[in-house]
């Protein structure tokens, strides 16, 4: 595929970051040299597929090498950092927001691909055969058509292309269908009440109140269904939200930690360097360092 070297690099990073946190489907494709510095974490499931040279993503305390014709993927508020092993490292991205996949029909199924996989499945994704790889990044370049200055993504054409390529990572990974049981849309709806009311009380009796569940039920359930510890999973989504606002602005740690959930000043920032490895006020330091540094060195 010929290479637009300025569209390579050229995106404003703060819209990046931006569309990671709030368009159901978004597609860039870049060549970089620099590693990134610090944990970085957004609400959107992300996909990388390597064109060109080698890195290393660690996501929470795992270290996952990638090379040509490799494909990974990141859970949505899974915090992740890289390091680029071989450069120039081309990398194509897709993130797809987990609530708005687990509205399309058939692929809604398949919720198991858009997660972390582990070491032992993301081994499935590496060294793809050629024609399969390839028709995967035909499949994201015809996403960034249909979703360019459409950021809802919500098209017929583009829920057929997230379908095929779906179907391909299942195949690689051998993920079996998720039957749609009542337990499974009970789950879907605790974790979508969680994504939307983060900044809510939201503890196991209040969501057992508000689902009519036993609050054990939801805890085995939730855990079973999605693979995370639904305890976690709040922390996650709160320290996520956070992230983002950090990025956007400058509001006082103090008030943020009350905007994403925490009575406690002190929890909050326990919880953020536990997930993030850095305060709030060193992350907002580094992430304001490091877009300053990729736009000047892009202009």
């Amino acid at each position: 595929m010929e290479r637009n070297e300025r569209f390579l690099n050229s995106y404003n990073q703060e819209e990046h970051f931006i569309a990671l946190n709030n368009q159901n489907v978004y597609v860039s494709y870049t060549g970089d040299y620099r590693t990134n510095p610090i944990y970085h974490v957004h609400n959107s499931c992300e996909l990388l597929f390597i064109e060109e040279g080698e890195a290393q993503y660690r996501i929470g305390n795992i270290c996952y090498n990638l090379g040509p014709r490799d494909v990974l993927i990141i859970g949505g508020t899974d915090p992740h950092s890289r390091k680029f092993l071989k450069t120039p490292c081309i990398r194509y991205g897709l993130t797809v927001m987990p609530s708005f996949m687990q509205s399309l029909p058939i692929i809604n199924s398949y919720m198991n691909v858009y997660r972390t996989q582990t070491l032992e499945n993301a081994a499935k994704l590496r060294d793809i055969e050629k024609e399969t790889f390839d028709r995967m990044i035909r499949l994201i370049w015809c996403l960034r058509d249909e979703t360019e200055g459409n950021g809802e993504g919500g098209g017929d054409m583009v829920y057929a292309l997230l379908l095929e390529l779906t179907i391909y990572l299942k195949r690689l990974l051998h993920v079996e269908k998720q039957e749609i049981s009542g337990t499974y849309r009970a789950m879907s709806q605790v974790k979508n009440y969680i994504d939307f009311h983060y900044a809510q009380e939201l503890s196991l009796n209040k969501l057992s109140r508000l689902f009519y569940l036993q609050p054990n039920t939801i805890s085995k359930n939730f855990g079973r269904i999605f693979g995370k510890n639904i305890n976690n999973y709040i922390h996650s989504v709160r320290i996520t939200q956070a992230v983002r606002i950090l990025e956007e602005s400058d509001v006082s740690i103090t008030e943020l930690s009350g905007l994403v959930g925490y009575a406690s000043v002190n929890t909050f920032l326990r919880r953020f360097r536990d997930k993030m490895g850095v305060s709030p006020l060193q992350y907002r330091k580094c992430f304001k360092q490091y877009v300053a540094e990729n736009n000047r060195q892009f202009q």
